[in-house]
C-alpha cells in the first residue's frame, strides 16, 4: 500500500527576494503588513488592466506605508545593467536595484519612470547583450548614475 502524504509536493514557480525598505519620513526599515492586489493598467496603444500582487510596507513610527509590486521584482527588472555587466548578480545591477527600490519607487514621477523603463529596455537589452562594443559603452555611460546612486542610497 503506497504511503499517504499528509501535504502536496510544489515546486516554488520562482523566489524572490525583497528589500528592506527605509521610510521616507524617519529614514527607518519599514516592516511587512501584508499582501494586497492592486488593479494596474498597463500598455501604450493597447492598455489593459489586470491585478498585481503587492506586499505592504508600514513604518512602526510614521505610519507611512509602501507598496512593493512583486511581479515586477520577481523579474529583477534592470535589463540594461544585467546585458551590460552580463550577470544579475552583478554590484553594480544591484546598487541600481537598490536606488529603484528606495529612491524612485517611493514618488509618483519615479514608479512613472520605471514602469516606462520596463516597456522600453527589455528589446534594448537585447541589443547590448549580442556586442562587446554596447556593453562597454553601456557601462560607461551607467557608471556616473551608479555613482549618483551609491551616494544616495548609501551603499
Amino acid at each position: 500500500m503506497p504511503e499517504k502524504k499528509e501535504y502536496e509536493e510544489v515546486e516554488p514557480s520562482s523566489l524572490i527576494s525583497v528589500p528592506t525598505v527605509l521610510c521616507p519620513g524617519c529614514q527607518k526599515p519599514m516592516q511587512i503588513a501584508g499582501r494586497e492586489d492592486i488593479e494596474k493598467t498597463s500598455g501604450f496603444l493597447r492598455k489593459s488592466t489586470k491585478k498585481v500582487p503587492h506586499l505592504i510596507y508600514r513604518c512602526e513610527g510614521c505610519k507611512n506605508q509602501f507598496h512593493l509590486d512583486l511581479i515586477q521584482r520577481g523579474k529583477g527588472g534592470c535589463f540594461i545593467a544585467t546585458a551590460a555587466f552580463e550577470t544579475s548578480m552583478a554590484h553594480e545591477v544591484n546598487v541600481l536595484r537598490s536606488f529603484r527600490d528606495n529612491v524612485l519607487m517611493r514618488e509618483k514621477p519615479g514608479q512613472k519612470f520605471i514602469s516606462f523603463y520596463y516597456t522600453v529596455s527589455p528589446p534594448v537589452a537585447k541589443l547590448i547583450e549580442k556586442s562587446r562594443l554596447l556593453k562597454l559603452a553601456t557601462r560607461a555611460t551607467l557608471a556616473p548614475v551608479i555613482r549618483m546612486a551609491k551616494s544616495l542610497i548609501g551603499f
